[in-house]
């Protein structure tokens, strides 16, 4: 069964907390290291632009599973489309 870990962000210049499962935690610090993008940078631009129905813990699996989808659609002999961040935030608050 999946853990449930909460861990203190600072977003925006306030503390905050979110709880994602730890595999999640893992996929968003890949993509994080991917993007070269910090953790807390990442989450303040998908606070950012979510939908304001939605918490941030939700918009941000939302932000997890589109970011893998996109890459599982490109073709595999194409250059990486890296820094694709702004793109899936768009996509996810529409």
């Amino acid at each position: 069964m999946p853990k449930l870990v909460n861990k203190i962000i600072s977003i925006n210049k306030r503390r905050t907390s979110m709880r994602l499962c730890t595999i999640e935690w893992e996929a968003l610090d890949e993509i994080c290291e991917r993007e070269n993008i910090s953790r807390n940078k990442l989450i303040e631009k998908i606070e950012g632009d979510k939908d304001k129905e939605f918490g941030l813990a939700y918009s941000t699996r939302l932000f997890m599973v589109q970011y893998f989808r996109n890459a599982a659609n490109r073709p595999r002999r194409s250059v990486p489309v890296h820094n694709n961040i702004i793109q899936t935030i768009k996509y996810i608050s529409h």
